[in-house]
């Protein structure tokens, strides 16, 4: 049976990954000298979003 830490876990995982992702898209919009503000604001968010997920169901799930 699968808890809720594994899917909060799982969710703050898919949510680091997200960011990752968008982080990847500012730094490409940066390289082509476009607007990358913004995009790299919400790649930040979701980063520390995510890591901040995993970290506290760690502690939750001990």
């Amino acid at each position: 049976m699968i808890n809720k830490y594994t899917i909060i876990g799982t969710l703050g995982i898919l949510i680091f990954s997200s960011g990752l992702c968008i982080l990847g898209e500012a730094i490409i919009r940066k390289s082509q000298n476009l607007d990358f503000f913004l995009i790299g604001t919400l790649s930040l968010i979701l980063i520390n979003t995510g890591a901040c997920i995993m970290i506290k169901t760690k502690e939750l799930s001990t």
